[in-house]
């Protein structure tokens, strides 16, 4: 019979798999989009048409969810690790180790932000050319307004989804996932004439 230790390892070993596997997911979509973006972009530049600026931002945004996504299961996975596992004596402490390195003035790890940064430059990029092209085809007003709303659209969904990334604390939820739910008194009602 093996010992919990046992137990505790493969799970460790277990999460640190999935999270990788999602970083590594993260990168190949946010590369694979990133890639089909600037093709998508260039052919449009190169058609001299506003309409083909249209999947440039949707398949930024393809790129851009599916890193956020992963990004948020990979902090999940970190939250969790550093609130059941880290917490045991003797284990491993990468995540809570790194979270001290963090504070550490010079630390600069990669950000959220600068994903953000690039994926809302291609769609800048997106739009103008949209608005610059769309006199040479026919309905290209009206193609590079809707291209002009998605863009704007995903700009500032995308800004407002990384700020709520960066101030989430998995920790935190795993942490009040351990303290079970708590039973509150009822409140004692008193009249008053």
């Amino acid at each position: 019979m093996s010992g919990s230790g046992d137990w505790e390892h493969a799970e460790y070993q277990a999460l640190m798999t999935r999270g990788r596997d999602a970083e590594r997911a993260a990168l190949i979509c946010w590369t694979a989009a990133g890639l089909v973006a600037a093709v998508l972009l260039s052919w449009g530049i190169g058609a001299k048409s506003s309409s083909l600026m249209l999947p440039v931002i949707f398949a930024s945004a393809f790129g851009y969810y599916a890193t956020i996504h992963s990004r948020n299961q990979v902090r999940l996975i970190a939250g969790y690790v550093k609130e059941f596992v880290e917490t045991q004596n003797g284990g491993p402490k990468w995540f809570t180790r790194l979270g001290h390195l963090e504070v550490v003035p010079g630390f600069n790890p990669s950000s959220d932000w600068a994903a953000t940064l690039l994926v809302n430059a291609m769609v800048v990029a997106a739009v103008v050319f949209a608005w610059l092209y769309a006199a040479a085809s026919p309905h290209g007003d009206l193609m590079a307004g809707i291209t002009t709303g998605c863009g704007v659209g995903f700009a500032v969904h995308s800004v407002a989804e990384t700020a709520r990334l960066r101030r989430a604390n998995p920790g935190a939820f795993w942490h009040q996932v351990r303290q079970g739910p708590m039973e509150t008194p009822p409140e004692r009602l008193t009249m008053t004439r």
